[in-house]
């Protein structure tokens, strides 16, 4: 049975019978004394570097270990060389807490307390090593640069707070962090954001307090002065991320040139006349992605609807579209992911499910080199070009070549909070974080005005060649000659193995 106290209990049955803190000369900021006061659930501690958030964290956990016998504290980074340059080395400052008792097993990387209390230092980088503490149990969790841990990773981590035991509380979780890296958006859309970057409490879906508590390094009276004039030499985007601790702009952000006021418009109606495009990422536990856009007469792109859900089934993704579009809307050509294609096992390829339920597919390609030339090709449409009609009315001279509806806000949100990858090619996008409308983005603007592929016949065919139409991305529409009266024509057999709307066919001339 879990037992998640409130926290008027927890002051209720606590006891302190000494001072922590003083037992380890440890004289906390303002900002950290209102970092442990927090009665909160979930709270996020940070902002600009220099802070002092690792050492808050830290010294929050030992203070409940050595308050509630039996505490189980799990304390997350991606790595073991990065806890013992952070939390373990915050840790020997202290003397690996043997004033109050506590002894270091360097070999476990756990401080164990006299009252059964124990804090566990691991590491978990990816899922899978997330799921060898599936079997773990936490009444409180630390994250140390939540930022830069991928955002299953900690949900999943999240799952393990519980408690078997009535007399031992489930504190919750406190996590430290800069802005940028792979949990960059997903922090931001829990924490800063519906907390008006600080300025409330509120409770999330499962009734939770969440907090966040914003760090200067102004806040830090103990800062080495070097190390103020260092982050004050930063350039622009790493200054405001680790100076001022700025959310909405950080180093190593893809797309630092979208911005709302240029790109986002208010939902106009478009010209029934300009072609419409899907670009859909699909998924099913991480969330499948659909953006419909239209395209201008000067090649401007529109994007205007999205679809961003999680658990939907195949057949119901489809039908989800097509109950999207209004009548007489027609869409040219879908562009989705390539992995639509694969089979598995005995299950028949998500897109042939589509095209059973009336939608169909256009692969993306995503041949090498691919996901940095769809990134350039993304970056390319948000340059200025001349004013569209729309804009020239409001005075403007030039405007973006790609404008988002502000009902589009999945796609806004990824574009965003979307960083660079660490490792692997410096120029793609960090594949941990949330990229579903991104990638469909990538699928739809890569494929736009691509041209169709030639095919070099060695000779002549003895059947007249189709009529070529007009290019629809990296494929080449035909429209078949008719046949000579009493001629059967080879697309329209009646065996199961024949071409179908569709799907792609093989040309018997190839």
């Amino acid at each position: 049975m879990t037992a998640t106290l409130d926290w008027a209990e927890h002051a209720a049955r606590a006891f302190e019978p000494r001072d922590v803190f003083g037992l380890l000369n440890y004289v906390p900021t303002p900002k950290q004394l209102e970092f442990h006061a927090a009665t909160e659930f979930d709270v996020l501690y940070g902002g600009a570097a220099g802070g002092g958030k690792t050492k808050a964290l830290l010294m929050d956990a030992i203070r409940d270990c050595d308050q509630y016998p039996g505490l189980r504290v799990g304390a997350f980074r991606r790595s073991y060389p990065e806890l013992k340059e952070s939390l373990i080395a915050e840790l020997a400052q202290v003397g690996f807490a043997k004033a109050l008792g506590a002894s270091w097993n360097g070999t476990e990387y756990e401080l164990r307390f006299a009252n059964e209390s124990l804090i566990m230092f691991r590491y978990a980088k990816t899922i899978q090593e997330a799921t060898r503490r599936q079997g773990g149990q936490y009444q409180k969790l630390l994250f140390d640069e939540r930022t830069l841990t991928p955002p299953d990773v900690v949900s999943f981590l999240e799952s393990r707070l519980r408690s078997g035991r009535r007399d031992i509380p489930v504190l919750g979780i406190r996590s430290g962090t800069n802005p940028g890296g792979a949990g960059h958006g997903a922090v931001k859309s829990r924490y800063i954001k519906p907390t008006n970057y600080g300025q409330k409490v509120i409770r999330d879906v499962r009734g939770r307090t969440v907090r966040f508590i914003p760090s200067k390094l102004s806040d830090n009276p103990h800062v080495n002065p070097e190390y103020a004039q260092d982050l004050q030499a930063l350039d622009g985007k790493l200054r405001s991320a680790f100076l001022d601790g700025d959310w909405d702009v950080f180093q190593g952000q893809m797309f630092p040139e979208l911005k709302r006021d240029r790109h986002v418009v208010q939902p106009i109606t478009l010209p029934a006349s300009w072609k419409r495009y899907n670009g859909l990422d699909w998924g099913f536990t991480k969330p499948w992605a659909v953006l419909w856009a239209a395209v201008d007469e000067d090649g401007r792109v529109w994007v205007y609807r999205e679809i961003y859900k999680t658990q939907v089934g195949e057949a119901d993704q489809a039908k989800q579209i097509l109950a999207a579009e209004s009548e007489g809307e027609h869409v040219a050509v879908r562009f989705a992911d390539d992995a639509m294609w694969a089979t598995r096992g005995d299950a028949k390829a998500i897109a042939d499910i589509y095209a059973e339920n009336n939608v169909h597919l256009t692969q993306a390609g995503k041949g090498a080199g691919s996901r940095v030339t769809g990134w350039q090709r993304v970056r390319s449409y948000l340059k200025e070009g001349p004013a569209c009609p729309h804009h020239r009315a409001q005075g403007w001279k030039t405007c973006p070549m790609i404008h988002l509806f502000e009902t589009v806000t999945e796609l806004y949100r990824e574009l965003t909070d979307l960083p660079h990858a660490t490792k692997g090619d410096p120029e793609d996008a960090d594949t941990t974080a949330d990229d579903h409308a991104a990638d469909g983005l990538r699928y739809l603007l890569t494929n736009l005005g691509s041209g169709p592929e030639m095919v070099i016949l060695d000779e002549a065919p003895a059947e007249p060649i189709a009529e070529a139409l007009q290019p629809l991305g990296q494929t080449m529409a035909y429209r078949p000659a008719d046949p000579a009266p009493g001629d059967d024509a080879w697309w329209s057999d009646d065996d199961d193995d024949a071409p179908r709307a569709g799907r792609t066919v093989e040309s018997p001339w190839g």
